[in-house]
C-alpha cells in the first residue's frame, strides 16, 4: 500500500469516526439526557450503553489521530524548520498556547475531584 493510500483511508477513518462521535455524542444530549433514567432508550440501549459506545469510538478516533499525525511528521516538522515559521513568531506563539491549552484540558479530567 502506498503512503498516499494509506493516508487518504486514515483521513477516511478519521472522518467516519468523528461523525459517529459527533452522532453519539448529540444523541445522548438532546435526546438521553443525563437524569432520564433507564425508561429512555433509544434501539433498546440506555444513555450508560450508548456512553460507552461513545467512549469506545473517541478512544479510536484518538488513535486514529495519532496515526494520522505520525503519518505527517515530517509536514510538521518542516513548519518549525521553514523560512516562513521563522517570520511568523505570533504563529509559533499561538500554536504553542494552543497545544498548552490542549495538553492542559485532556489532563484536567485526571486532576479534578
Amino acid at each position: 500500500m502506498s503512503r498516499f493510500s494509506l493516508i487518504k483511508l486514515v483521513d477516511i477513518a478519521a472522518f467516519a469516526l468523528f461523525v459517529l462521535l459527533s452522532s453519539t455524542g448529540v444523541l445522548m444530549h438532546f435526546f438521553i439526557p443525563p437524569g432520564s433514567g433507564r425508561a429512555k432508550t433509544v434501539w433498546g440501549m440506555t444513555r450508560h450503553e450508548w456512553g460507552e459506545i461513545h467512549f469506545y469510538i473517541a478512544t479510536t478516533f484518538f488513535a486514529v489521530l495519532v496515526v494520522h499525525l505520525f503519518l505527517h511528521s515530517s509536514f510538521i516538522a518542516e513548519l518549525f524548520k521553514s523560512d516562513l515559521a521563522e517570520k511568523s513568531s505570533l504563529r509559533q506563539a499561538l500554536g504553542i498556547v494552543g497545544l498548552l491549552v490542549l495538553f492542559a484540558l485532556s489532563i484536567a479530567p485526571f486532576l479534578l475531584p
